[in-house]
């Protein structure tokens, strides 16, 4: 009773905020009301949209239905009888926006306009555009829009959010439902951690093993069932799908040569001793194994991997791993030894190097870049077409600038996600700043953007996932997208109590009490 009570309470407060201001997150570049004045749907909507956008048109005329309940209608031209209807009208023009995501909005008493050079912009446009809303009341009993014009664009291109589904398997469904709430703030990747030595979660043809065996825990474990399992190749490529729809990339992970337990106890043979661990839950996970270096059928399987990767996966980025490799088993390897001798590899960090260059320039085959963890950078070596993932610290991604590498900033201080909020609170999240003040002009270009990381090792039901998500996704969307200057917390903590009506609306079970 008092939970469905406090449950009201937070609905209702958000839903009072809703209908107060615009509270759009992330904040667009400008915005600029016209007073109180409103534009009232009072019969229903008519989306007209240029031929290249219907889409576009189709996608925002369902999340509109969704929201509000009315008729929303579509086509390329409005009908004789329009001034029934708000038209909502979609236009692609390269002169008036530029850049991926850019967009105009102008919502005037004739009705609704969004522009933008691009398809992404569009549906950027539109989710503004639902996030304006407001509800119908006892003194208004339609549902308006505000006047206002908004211009608005994205300060990175790389705005992402990693789920780990190795150590804890998440349904498709839970992955279409994050591509959904992710798109809404306009986060446009989706890093799935797919590999690691609580399992393999990915259907690789040539080598069936490999989730046959690899995607199980031990019996002895009795691990629930739902924590465990694969994708199927045909379900990867619905969840791509569905995520180009919302202009959401997917960036595989296939973790190597560390964090490798569940690939190796499918192929023991590849590992450094030819034997290795059971598949054990996060907290008894034994002792941790690596591919061999060198054994060619290593890298055999690998390359398997990422040629069937790059066949369902388009995005032009796959992620290698590459972190927290316990060396000393290459120490001891009499073939990872004589490997090193043959090509004249002088430690375990540069045989690390020589490993992911390898793989590396398998990926680029696909036309794609590589992406890893900071931790190749340790050997050097590492060509510059690799994008590296800063997890460790701030002063590793300012060196790997300035080095001339692109980055990815995830720092664990403030962007892991699978931290208490106790250590790392919305505040911390919102407040970090990815790019030095004192980076040259050259240095800024290699930023592509940040990335929250959620590790499921200890929260691993939805709803804990949703909890430990959200509000911080809010923060982070807003500090990927949203220019530099918009900085204000308190500010953003009042958009941010608007949002408890989204947050319900996309059944959310978030953390009511985050700061």
């Amino acid at each position: 009773m008092k939970k469905s009570l406090w449950t009201l309470i937070f609905f209702f407060a958000g839903y009072m905020v809703l209908q107060a201001q615009p509270t759009v997150i992330p904040q667009p570049l400008s915005m600029h009301l016209r007073g109180d004045e409103k534009l009232a749907v009072n019969s229903g909507l008519y989306i007209q949209y240029d031929s290249k956008l219907a889409a576009e048109a189709n996608l925002l005329s369902q999340d509109l239905k969704k929201v509000t309940g009315i008729d929303v209608k579509v086509g390329q031209n409005a009908p004789k009888n329009a001034s029934i209807f708000t038209i909502i009208t979609l236009t692609l023009d390269k002169s008036v926006t530029s850049g991926d995501g850019s967009y105009g909005l102008q919502i005037n008493n004739k009705g609704v306009k969004i522009t933008a050079s691009e398809a992404s912009g569009i549906f950027y446009g539109g989710v503004t555009l639902q996030q304006l809303l407001n509800q119908p009341t006892k003194d208004n009993k339609y549902w308006q829009f505000p006047l206002v014009e908004i211009q608005d664009k994205p300060r990175f291109g790389w705005r992402g959010l990693m789920l780990d589904c190795s150590r804890t398997f998440m349904a498709p469904e839970y992955l279409k439902k994050t591509i959904d709430r992710m798109s809404f703030y306009k986060l446009n990747t989706l890093h799935l951690h797919l590999t690691d030595e609580q399992g393999w979660r990915l259907e690789i043809e040539k080598y069936p093993l490999l989730t046959k065996q690899g995607a199980y825990f031990d019996k002895k474990y009795n691990e629930p069932k739902e924590f465990e399992g694969f994708y199927t190749q045909q379900q990867i490529k619905e969840i791509v799908a569905y995520a180009q729809r919302r202009h959401v990339q997917v960036v595989p992970e296939i973790e190597s040569p560390g964090h490798c337990t569940a690939a190796l106890n499918s192929y023991p043979q590849l590992s450094c001793t030819g034997k290795t661990d059971d598949i054990a839950p996060f907290f008894d996970r034994g002792g941790l194994d690596v591919f061999c270096a060198g054994n060619p059928d290593s890298y055999k399987l690998l390359n398997e991997v990422i040629k069937e990767t790059a066949g369902l996966f388009p995005s032009p980025y796959s992620h290698l791993g590459g972190d927290e490799v316990p060396k000393n088993r290459w120490k001891e390897c009499p073939k990872c030894q004589a490997a090193m001798h043959a090509n004249n590899i002088k430690d375990e960090e540069k045989l690390q190097s020589y490993f992911m260059s390898q793989l590396g320039t398998e990926v680029e085959k696909y036309h794609k870049r590589p992406v890893a963890w900071d931790e190749i950078l340790d050997g050097g070596g590492i060509n510059k077409n690799w994008v590296i993932m800063v997890w460790r610290d701030q002063e590793t991604g300012m060196r790997a600038t300035k080095d001339g590498y692109d980055v990815v900033m995830s720092p664990s201080s403030s962007l892991y996600f699978d931290e208490l909020y106790s250590i790392t609170n919305t505040k911390n999240v919102y407040t970090y700043e990815p790019i030095p003040a004192d980076a040259s002009p050259e240095e800024k270009k290699h930023y592509l953007g940040i990335q929250g990381n959620f590790w499921s090792h200890i929260c691993r039901t939805e709803s804990k996932i949703d909890y430990q998500l959200f509000p911080r996704v809010l923060a982070l969307a807003e500090r990927a997208w949203s220019d530099q200057t918009v900085n204000d917390f308190d500010n953003f903590a009042k958009r941010k109590a608007g949002h408890i009506y989204w947050l319900n609306f996309f059944d959310i079970k978030y953390n009511k009490d985050a700061q």
